[in-house]
């Protein structure tokens, strides 16, 4: 019995995590462009703690908007010692489609 249940909390868990990724993927075919932050710890500059991401039609807004989250997430769980880092604002597969 208590093997059953922590088959279905694994499954559970497991399925949460991809309605999160298929989020992504779906805004990847609304929005022009995904602006990306990762949040870093300040003494280890390899291991990245989480990644941000904000889709937005307009490359400005994506990268102000990533910038904003990445920084209120460390206000409102109080943080010390980490710091966000701007990887960059690239286009999404509804522009790279739309090239080709």
């Amino acid at each position: 019995m208590l093997r059953i249940f922590f088959l279905i909390i694994f499954l559970v868990l497991q399925n949460c995590g991809n309605i999160k990724k298929s989020q992504i993927v779906d805004n990847e075919f609304k929005f022009n462009y995904r602006g990306q932050v990762n949040l870093y710890s300040s003494n280890d500059k390899k291991n990245i703690i989480k990644k941000f991401y904000k889709f937005s039609n307009d490359e400005n807004l994506a990268r102000l908007n990533v910038k904003t989250i990445c920084l209120d997430y460390i206000k409102v769980n109080n943080l010390n010692h980490v710091r966000c880092k701007y990887m960059g604002t690239h286009p999404t597969e509804k522009i790279l489609t739309t090239l080709n």
